[in-house]
């Protein structure tokens, strides 16, 4: 708790190379990024959880820009870029290789964001309850890929008894077939039309998917699109709202560091 009277801002810079930064609650060496990113029970500046949302959000931007820029270029030079897009089966999820880290990263960094959303509200006297705001897209990613499995499912048995149908069709065809008599004329197009398999329609690479692979496919072609989009609007709410909360609640909405009392006071003077 501050003193009676304790104001935290001074007339003089406190980091020479960011004068600007007027509050000590802002001074970039004393912040914990252990527990700015890790410990919700505490509070975090809003300078310091500016710095911290800006590592997360470059952090994400660069894992999913960089690898799909290089693969692309080297693509274009000639290089054989199919293995990095193809899924590590060790993860168990349809996710290609070069895009992994960027996973992994994303999953950890909806957890520390919600972490430094806490410790921005509870600096500012707001309820941290709205910082639940920020796992909005999780959730909804976690629900569409919950119905994407459903649908994937569903389709990989509507082919199976496509397939399945198909296979009792022909044997009966067949069945009919040796009961009667063929003549040489079509048995020499039914030959013909086995010798050409191009004729039956394209065939797809390598063995048909799995139900559990047609499964979590259809559920990570759900689950993007919801946490991309939802992502972004909470993005939008956290640049415009959480990051322009004034120091301890007290004090006007803006980016940066707040004004001291002395500029504020000014700044009263020159807008009467």
């Amino acid at each position: 708790k501050d003193r009676p009277g304790m104001t935290h801002h001074t007339t003089t810079a406190i980091d020479p190379h960011r004068p600007w930064i007027r509050d000590e609650r802002d001074d970039p060496s004393r912040m914990d990024w252990a527990q700015t990113l890790f410990n919700p029970l505490g509070m975090t500046g809003k300078l310091h959880f500016s710095r911290a949302w800006t590592f997360m959000f470059m952090g994400r931007l660069i894992l999913f820009i960089v690898p799909v820029f290089v693969a692309f270029i080297a693509g274009l030079a000639g290089a054989d870029m199919s293995g990095a897009w193809q899924p590590i089966k060790a993860i168990g999820l349809p996710l290609p290789a070069l895009l992994v880290p960027f996973f992994f990263f994303t999953l950890v960094t909806e957890l520390t964001s919600w972490v430094a959303h806490v410790r921005r509200f509870a600096e500012a006297n707001r309820s941290t309850l709205k910082a639940a705001i920020v796992l909005i897209p999780l959730f909804l990613g976690l629900a569409g890929f919950a119905l994407g499995v459903v649908a994937g499912t569903a389709q990989f048995d509507a082919q199976q008894a496509k397939q399945a149908a198909a296979v009792e069709s022909a044997a009966t065809g067949d069945a009919a077939g040796d009961a009667a008599t063929t003549s040489p004329e079509a048995a020499g197009e039914a030959a013909n039309e086995e010798a050409r398999p191009e004729a039956r329609g394209p065939r797809r690479n390598g063995p048909p998917p799995t139900q559990l692979e047609m499964a979590l496919g259809a559920g990570m072609g759900f689950a993007f699109p919801l946490w991309a989009v939802s992502s972004f609007f909470v993005m939008l709410w956290t640049l415009l709202h959480v990051a322009r909360m004034p120091n301890g609640g007290v004090g006007q909405f803006r980016t940066g560091s707040d004004l001291t009392r002395e500029e504020q006071r000014l700044k009263s003077y020159e807008t009467a």
